[in-house]
């Protein structure tokens, strides 16, 4: 600061101790540029740097009035801060135009040449505001209000249509129609067990399917019927040798068997999104497999074999997204004088194991004691469950059951389990086994006697379909529980 005042007094001195001044047409122009470029850059310099380049320009002007004003104002500039450089200068600029009309044009450079700096500097700090109101790199922008954090929306359960493409619809429900036939041959390869009848095929049977189906957003039903043509179903039961049979035959002289028909499938199914209620006629059949499984209704193993259908009463709860649980009423004996309890929980969509099915499954004839106190009862208990190896490719199944579970009997335990295969050029490809421990104790586990008595029975077919209305399901097997291979055909035609 002392400094400054002392060099305003010299300039003040100098001023008024100076010669009369020389006319302005004698100063260079490119003396006045210098003194403006000087003046510029001291408007953002400190005070002491300022003052220093503020003596050469007092030297190099040859005592010109109109340049000392200008010196002397620049101190005043710098001990300013930035943003007042330029109305300063401006000031100056205004006192000196009248003085001379050569000084003012180097006035009025040295202001333009201090305008650009604040404006420059205003321009940033517009660009900053700008930046501030739309960034999206997160380091400048201001706080933007954020929506309130919505919660979760419940993930609905996923549910399985019925119906594809409807017939024809209403306002609430849509309608479809099924009709199909199967036709059904099985031949056995004799090599241990005697062919005793000496058929061309074993198993030679069809029947024609039909079905009317409904379906709403919580709704879906079902009727459906089978037809059985009764020329393919000719008892032989009272044919003694396969001569006579065969002299019957010749003669078509079978027992005549009638057509007739099945109620196969009756049903009303109601839910909501944690409840289901279901009653009607169905059949329980849930094998992950073809040809063996489904323990808990019963023993049950042969080629695309279902179980049969029962009247029931369903009652379903879901309490998660991972766990289903179904308890049924189940009786096909007049005057309600019999009837089964069955529960079944599901397990699916687990965390960790998300492709993972699990079924455990109990069934017991709890009713007969209603009315008859010494009926026996019978447990059946059964674990199940079915993921994928690779996905898309391969499955693995298995399946466990405690079948008659009662202390003072002789309880069996099946076993099966297996792979499916699934190929762009077969669809699926199914290869199974089931193992009971002493088979050959259990009649009931044997399908037919026979000399040898297998534990461990297989079956291998394959599951194709040939163009929408045609699909074949093929493959070895067991027979019985033999030694000796049947080969099964199925084939499906569908009519609509």
């Amino acid at each position: 600061m002392k400094k400054m005042i002392l060099v305003s007094c010299v300039l003040a001195a100098s001023v008024f101790a100076a010669p009369e001044a020389a006319p302005a047409t004698q100063q260079p122009a490119e003396q006045a540029a210098a003194t403006a470029e000087a003046a510029a850059p001291a408007a953002t310099e400190q005070a002491a740097p300022a003052t220093e380049q503020a003596a050469p320009a007092e030297q190099a002007a040859p005592a010109e009035q109109a340049a000392a004003p200008a010196a002397t104002e620049q101190p005043a500039a710098e001990a300013a801060p930035a943003d007042s450089t330029a109305p300063a200068a401006n000031a100056a600029a205004t006192e000196q135009a009248p003085a001379d009309s050569a000084a003012a044009p180097a006035e009025e450079t040295a202001a333009a040449e201090a305008v650009p700096a604040d404006t420059a500097a205003a321009a940033d700090t517009t660009k900053a505001a700008a930046v501030a109101e739309d960034d999206t790199t997160g380091f400048v922008a201001a706080a933007a209000p954020t929506k309130q954090a919505q919660p979760p929306k419940k993930k609905k359960r996923k549910k399985k249509k019925m119906i594809d493409n409807a017939m024809f619809e209403t306002q609430k429900l849509a309608f479809d129609v099924m009709a199909d036939f199967e036709l059904e041959a099985g031949k056995v390869f004799w090599n241990t067990e005697e062919d005793e009848e000496g058929d061309n095929l074993e198993t030679w049977r069809g029947e024609a399917n039909f079905a009317i189906l409904a379906e709403g957003d919580d709704f879906k039903g079902k009727l459906g019927i089978s037809l059985h043509p009764g020329d393919l179903d000719k008892s032989v039961d009272d044919y003694e040798t396969k001569r006579q049979k065969r002299e019957k035959i010749r003669n078509d002289e079978y027992t005549e068997v009638g057509d007739y028909f099945d109620l196969e499938e009756a049903w009303a199914y109601q839910e909501t999104e944690h409840l289901s209620f279901k009653v009607g006629r169905w059949d329980n059949t849930d094998k992950n497999g073809d040809y063996f499984g489904g323990y808990i209704d019963g023993y049950l193993a042969g080629f695309m074999s279902t179980q049969r259908s029962e009247n029931q009463l369903q009652f379903g709860f879901s309490p998660t997204e991972n766990m289903d649980f179904f308890m049924s009423l189940i009786s096909t004996a007049p005057h309600l004088d019999k009837g089964d309890l069955r529960a079944a929980f599901n397990f699916h969509g687990l965390e960790g194991l998300s492709e993972l099915n699990v079924q455990l499954a109990y069934r017991a004839n709890l009713f007969d004691v209603v009315y008859d106190s010494d009926a026996e009862i019978k447990h059946n208990a059964s674990l199940k469950a079915n993921v994928p190896v690779i996905r898309k490719h391969m499955n693995m199944f298995a399946e466990a059951a405690l079948l008659n579970i009662d202390p003072n009997e002789d309880m069996v335990i099946p076993v099966t389990g297996g792979f499916a295969f699934f190929t762009p050029v077969v669809d699926r490809i199914i290869l199974e086994a089931e193992y009971i421990s002493d088979r050959h104790e259990h009649p009931e586990y044997q399908g037919f006697t026979t000399k040898n008595v297998k534990d461990v029975l297989g079956a291998l077919y394959l599951e194709k379909t040939f163009t929408d209305r045609f699909s074949l399901s093929a493959g070895f097997h067991s027979y019985g529980s033999s030694r000796d291979f049947m080969l099964s055909g199925n084939l499906v035609g569908r009519i609509n």
